[in-house]
């Protein structure tokens, strides 16, 4: 066991804590983060379920290389490194680590506007400050550099996957958000589009 197998579970619960320590800050302060509506809620479900699946086998596949579990619901096809290059695992730590970095000022830049979902009855502050002054998207951003991190670390078709269907899915994600997002603040975002860009 090195530094290589623990860094990825350990960066994934960092992650987690993060996210879900902001969550349960707002929420302490009455502050609700996800959406009151419960429209296409059989949809959300499924999708949700999809979520957890996925998740519980990243997890398994980080948990692997620290505890040799040998838990996996993978094939050796998509389970088995691509590489072992040192210089790649070391840009996946660089990487990685700087999302988390990122997404900490990116959390706490957020204020209390940090929401999930698309709900017109529950709008945050819009804020365009700190690293939103930077990139429209910070907290996706960070996402997507977490996964790819990941990938360069642990090279295998898997998490190469997970960190390509990331970048996509949240592009798609991002300009539906933006059409809700003018939709809701009208000018003033329209504003803040002509100031910022969508990443960098």
């Amino acid at each position: 066991m090195n530094i290589f197998d623990i860094f990825p579970l350990t960066s994934f619960f960092i992650l987690e804590i993060l996210i879900a320590g902001k969550a349960i800050i707002l929420k302490n302060n009455n502050v609700k983060v996800s959406p009151t509506s419960e429209k296409g809620s059989f949809k959300k479900y499924i999708l949700f379920a999809i979520y957890l699946l996925v998740v519980l086998v990243f997890a398994l596949e980080l948990i692997n290389p620290v505890f040799y579990t040998g838990l996996s619901f993978l094939p050796t096809t998509l389970s088995a490194p691509l590489s072992a290059s040192f210089i790649l695992k070391i840009i996946g730590i660089l990487v990685t680590t700087a999302s988390l970095l990122f997404l900490s000022k990116t959390l706490l830049d957020f204020k209390n506007s940090l929401r999930f979902g698309h709900d017109p009855n529950n709008l945050g502050e819009l804020i365009t400050t700190g690293v939103f002054s930077i990139s429209r998207n910070p907290f996706f951003i960070s996402i997507e550099l977490y996964f790819t991190g990941i990938a360069l670390l642990l090279t295998t078709p898997f998490f190469i996957a997970i960190a390509l269907l990331s970048i996509i899915s949240i592009h798609f994600y991002i300009l539906k958000e933006e059409k809700f997002l003018i939709d809701n603040y009208g000018e003033s975002y329209k504003s803040y589009v002509k100031k910022v860009r969508r990443y960098f």
